[in-house]
């Protein structure tokens, strides 16, 4: 029996709520998109005032709450809506609610200032109904996770990271690469056992039994020819000769050669060498022959003195 009491008061308190809100269609008024929604879920008010062209208006102030058991999630901007028939014009803004206490729940009035005069709307009676738990079903929340947005502070470390990364990848790049491009070290000639003038001369004097111009390869012949003076230079003046243009070769020796006649043999068999090697030339049978000769004259002008192989054999004992 109270069971059928309390659902003809339900039924009662909707009715008069459904005549209240019909009445106040054409005046200032508050509209729910539903009378009836589940806890904890989002119910949208429409908070309507019909205007003229001269009134001042102000707009009552929503706050975070409305009451205790009324939550506001979001609120819209506020419209003017002009009909398109009549001309009227009705101020309207739509405000987002929830709340988490079961039953009935009173929207209290909303409170304008029209034209000087304060005018109010209806209260609006809500219920909010639990939702029905079937106790053999999993446990679930209400509402889907909801993925927030990342931050600046959790974006941060993996940016630092990866800098750090592409940095030290640099780094090893750039050290892989200068080590294959390392300029030849300078050889001293303390590791070799044998002078490095004594070396150059029995090569040029190999390079010369093979008669490798007499067989018609002149490039091959002064190829080898110069790679044979480019080691010495590198040992004997401690240059990076090999890796030298012919002119680059002829200015660097110019400061340590100071034999003049040791200097024009160099220049004669650079000059008929890159004529050989890059202008495809062929120099005639006296010019091959003599720069073999050139060849032997460079290295018996700038081979070390007595007196530089004494000094450096007593540095070497010390």
């Amino acid at each position: 029996m109270q069971y059928s009491r309390n659902k003809i008061l339900k039924i009662g308190l909707l009715v008069i709520l459904l005549v209240i809100i019909t009445t106040s269609a054409n005046s200032q008024s508050v509209k729910a998109d539903s009378i009836r929604f589940a806890i904890g879920s989002k119910l949208n008010l429409t908070l309507m005032l019909p205007i003229s062209g001269n009134e001042t208006i102000i707009w009552p102030k929503i706050n975070d709450t409305i009451t205790k058991s009324i939550e506001v999630l979001a609120k819209s901007k506020i419209d003017t809506i002009v009909d398109p028939n009549s001309g009227s014009k009705v101020m309207q803004q739509v405000i987002s609610i929830t709340s988490f206490d079961t039953g009935f729940i009173a929207v209290p009035p909303f409170n304008f200032t029209k034209g000087g005069q304060a005018v109010l709307t209806e209260p609006l009676l809500l219920e909010v109904y639990k939702i029905k738990v079937d106790p053999a079903a999993d446990i679930k929340d209400i509402k889907p996770i909801m993925n927030a947005p990342l931050t600046l502070a959790e974006i941060l470390p993996w940016l630092i990271g990866i800098m750090l990364l592409g940095a030290a990848l640099y780094g090893i790049f750039y050290f892989i690469k200068r080590r294959k491009t390392k300029p030849v070290v300078d050889k001293p000639e303390g590791k070799f056992k044998i002078p490095a003038w004594e070396i150059a001369l029995s090569k040029l004097e190999a390079l010369n039994r093979e008669q490798i111009w007499q067989k018609g390869d002149i490039k091959e012949y002064y190829t080898r020819l110069t790679d044979i003076l480019r080691e010495y230079f590198e040992v004997r003046y401690n240059v990076n000769a090999s890796e030298m243009t012919s002119t680059e070769i002829a200015e660097a020796m110019d400061h340590h050669i100071k034999h003049e006649e040791a200097m024009k043999s160099l220049r004669n068999v650079l000059y008929l060498a890159d004529l050989a090697k890059f202008a495809k030339a062929q120099p005639g049978a006296f010019e091959n022959e003599q720069s073999i000769n050139y060849g032997i004259e460079i290295i018996n002008y700038t081979k070390p003195s007595t007196s530089e192989l004494t000094t450096t054999n007593s540095s070497k004992s010390a």
